[in-house]
C-alpha cells in the first residue's frame, strides 16, 4: 500500500488546483488558500522523497509529477487572476515571461528528447519554495507587484538552467541536481 503513496500525493496536488479555483469562485476567505498551497507544496516535496524511499521512482512517475505541477499551477494562476486581478494585470509582462520560460523548458525537452521534462534540479526546488511564498503573499496577504517581479527573476534563472541541462545532457535528464552535476563530455 505504501508504494502507492507517491502517486496518491501527486494526484492530491492535481485535485487541489480545482479545489482552489472553486474556493476563489465561491468567495471563500483568503486564509483558505494557505492550507491548499502548503498541502500542494508538501505533496510535491514528499511524493519524490517517498517514491525514492519505496523504490517506485520511475521516469513515468517523475513525468506525471511534472505534468501535475503545470496543471496545478495553471489553476492557481487562474485563482490569482480572480483574486488579485489589478496586480496580475499590472504585471502581465512578468507573468508572461514566467509562462514563456516554462513553455521553453517543455519545448526544449520535447525537441531534444521527445519527452516531457523531469529535471527536478536544486534550483527548481528553490523556485518551488519561492513560488509557494509568492502565492501565499498574493493570495492570502494580498501583496503587491514586488512579489511577481521577484518570482520572475527566480523563474528565469531556474528555467535557463533547465534548458541548459537539456542541451548539455546526452539522455533525457531526470532528477539532475544542477547543470554542474552533469557528466563531462
Amino acid at each position: 500500500m505504501k508504494r502507492h503513496l507517491p502517486f496518491a500525493l501527486t494526484t492530491l496536488r492535481l485535485l487541489l488546483g480545482p479545489v482552489a479555483l472553486v474556493c476563489a469562485l465561491t468567495n471563500f476567505p483568503r486564509w483558505i488558500f494557505l492550507p491548499i498551497l502548503v498541502a500542494g507544496t508538501l505533496s510535491d516535496i514528499y511524493d519524490g522523497i517517498l517514491a525514492r524511499r519505496f523504490g517506485v521512482a520511475t521516469p513515468a512517475l517523475r513525468r506525471y509529477d511534472s505534468v501535475t505541477d503545470v496543471i496545478y499551477y495553471l489553476f492557481i494562476l487562474s485563482v490569482a487572476f480572480l483574486l488579485c486581478k489589478p496586480v496580475v494585470m499590472q504585471n502581465w509582462p512578468s507573468i508572461a515571461l514566467i509562462v514563456l520560460s516554462e513553455t521553453g523548458t517543455i519545448l526544449t525537452s520535447y525537441v531534444r528528447f521527445g519527452k516531457y521534462p523531469a529535471t527536478h534540479s536544486y534550483l527548481a526546488k528553490f523556485y518551488g519554495l519561492c513560488l509557494l511564498a509568492a502565492l501565499i503573499a498574493l493570495l492570502v496577504f494580498n501583496a503587491g507587484s514586488w512579489v511577481i517581479i521577484a518570482l520572475t527573476v527566480v523563474a528565469l534563472v531556474t528555467n535557463f538552467e533547465i534548458i541548459a541541462i537539456h542541451f548539455a545532457a546526452k539522455t533525457p535528464p531526470v532528477d539532475v541536481r544542477s547543470i554542474f552535476a552533469l557528466p563531462k563530455r
